[in-house]
């Protein structure tokens, strides 16, 4: 119990610390959306370059965690994309949101933390939880991209052949720092380059910054966005959540268990998967609905939902764990 509290406690203090400067008009009305847009288009890519390119090849050669991270995720983000957009009937834009709030875990934040107090200086674990912090990506970049897409094809009408190519490159990738980022180190993982020291000390230094931005850029107008999430969903708001959390709490640890176990992988891969798997919804998500004017008030929710219940669903699959030997 007490892993996964203190886990997550310092997520709530910096949310209720954005949230205590908004009441008091300590910054400008627009702090958060611009806190928001320096974390999606300077920080985490920074922080992605650094993580990357410091990382050995070696380091990212377990294909079958990848496969048991990163496919559990990209399932139930399309279970949630199509459930959303299908049922819900809201249009693309909100069930990208959705999608991400079901499948992309918090796993810098709350993960790593609970992977340090579970075991303190096994530097085993601390390498899977590393690899970890790694799989949103793959759905933050499915996400981002859709988005892109979405914002832009009213500026490619009229628009034909090497025009239209060019501008949906630019959307994806000029256009898609995280993106960019995640190719630029990974090459220089593989390639064995790294990043040139300064030059890594400065991506450090600014993605660093990523954490803080994000939690206080949620936390800054989070009662008005709670508030409005409520009457604008007209009594299903919260039917909405259920089925978010049910994904993101429970299907997608669970999904990922039954991959890694038919896979094979050792007991601690498998159970530290599951446990990132099993954090609450990345904050990204929220940035992103902010940034592009999805649904931001029902993603704000989303976050602080399942990132508060995460605290029960953790503690039960740590018990789990250890009932079954896993550590």
């Amino acid at each position: 119990m007490f892993e996964a509290f203190f886990a997550v406690l310092p997520v709530f203090l910096v949310i209720f610390l954005g949230s205590w400067l908004h009441d008091r008009d300590v910054l400008p009305e627009q702090t958060g959306n611009m806190l928001g847009l320096m974390v999606l288009r300077l920080s985490l890519p920074a922080l992605i370059l650094h993580i990357l390119a410091g990382a050995k090849a070696s380091d990212l050669a377990y294909p079958a965690f990848w496969i048991g991270m990163f496919g559990a995720s990209v399932i139930i983000y399309f279970i949630g994309y199509w459930f959303d957009k299908l049922l819900c009937r809201r249009g693309e834009g909100p069930a990208t949101i959705v999608a991400l709030g079901c499948s992309s875990c918090n796993a810098a934040f709350v993960g790593l933390p609970i992977v340090a107090n579970l075991f303190p200086g096994n530097d085993e674990a601390m390498l899977i939880a590393g690899l970890a912090t790694l799989t949103p990506n793959a759905v933050m970049i499915l996400a981002q991209s859709r988005l892109d897409l979405l914002a832009g094809e009213t500026a490619w009408n009229g628009r034909k052949g090497g025009a239209r190519v060019w501008h949906l490159c630019r959307a994806l990738l000029l256009g898609n720092p995280v993106l960019l980022m995640s190719g630029v180190g990974l090459i220089l993982s593989l390639t064995g380059i790294g990043l040139w020291g300064p030059l890594d000390r400065v991506a450090e230094l600014i993605g660093n910054t990523a954490a803080p931005c994000m939690l206080l850029s949620l936390g800054f107008d989070l009662r008005q966005k709670l508030a409005l999430a409520a009457r604008r969903g007209q009594g299903h708001a919260f039917l909405r959540q259920a089925w978010v959390l049910l994904c993101k709490l429970i299907l997608l640890p669970l999904l990922s268990w039954a991959i890694m176990a038919y896979i094979g992988l050792p007991p601690l891969w498998t159970a530290i998967g599951v446990l990132i798997s099993a954090t609450g919804s990345a904050l990204i998500a929220s940035v992103l609905a902010a940034v592009y004017s999805a649904i931001a008030e029902e993603a704000a929710l989303t976050a602080v939902l399942s990132n508060g219940l995460s605290l029960f669903t953790l503690t039960g699959f740590i018990w789990l764990f250890r009932h079954l030997g896993y550590f």
